[in-house]
């Protein structure tokens, strides 16, 4: 029994870094034409509105891939981090995938202190949180107010309490005891998901950061993912 609980998490583990060489060749595969777009643009002499436009839009997906890529790349070493750098970086790409869905995202004043680990970890952990909470939106009747997903992010006491709110479809009762576990997703044939997204972000935040992490959901009041992380005290 042993040997095949073994064999199971080693085969996840494959599955993991497999999807993450795939995600690291395509962007970079994305970054070179873009680049070379980008000059060919700038060297033109056409300047007119419509190549303007296409510079601008072309220096936000630049940035969109990079920091993509930041999420994607080799964990660096354990350090103290400041978390302002960190949230601003993943802003990059939270931001235009709201505007894509029409959610409008509350992103409350980040309080100034430090944690230790990775960065591109914690980078990880609220994009996850947050995309997910963006896409509980797909598919829903949505009322006369806009959706709206909020994060926020609170220092008290040597503890930082990160909040990921939104009031879409819920997580059904059945399913909230396994939303942390490899390869199980709630979001169907049609859904986006593989199931992996919130195991790595459970291991990431008990593993490497020494917090803890739960969620409620309820139709009514929509699902919270709530952490907890050791602050690092200067």
């Amino acid at each position: 029994m042993q040997g095949l609980i073994n064999y199971e998490h080693l085969r996840e583990l494959q599955r993991f870094a497999e999807l993450g060489r795939m995600s690291a060749s395509l962007l970079h595969e994305i970054r070179t034409p873009l680049t070379a777009a980008m000059l060919n643009l700038e060297l033109s002499d056409q300047q007119s509105a419509g190549v303007r436009r296409a510079q601008h839009n072309m220096r936000l997906l630049r940035r969109y891939v990079e920091a993509a890529r930041q999420q994607v790349r080799p964990g660096s070493q354990p350090a103290c981090f400041e978390i302002q750098p960190q949230i601003d970086q993943l802003k990059q790409i939270v931001i235009p995938l709201a505007r894509k869905a029409g959610v409008r995202l509350d992103l409350r004043p980040v309080p100034n202190c430090r944690l230790r680990g990775d960065p591109v970890k914690f980078q990880h952990i609220i994009t996850n949180l947050v995309v997910n909470a963006i896409e509980a939106y797909a598919d829903v009747e949505l009322a006369a107010q806009p959706p709206l997903v909020k994060l926020t992010l609170e220092h008290r006491r040597g503890w930082l309490t990160i909040r990921v709110t939104d009031w879409g479809k819920g997580i059904p009762n059945e399913a909230l005891p396994r939303v942390f576990e490899a390869f199980y997703t709630s979001k169907g044939q049609s859904g986006h998901g593989l199931g992996i997204g919130l195991a790595i972000v459970k291991q990431y935040v008990t593993a490497d950061f020494a917090g803890s992490i739960k969620v409620t959901s309820s139709s009514q009041h929509g699902t919270c993912f709530s952490l907890k992380l050791p602050v690092r005290e200067p």
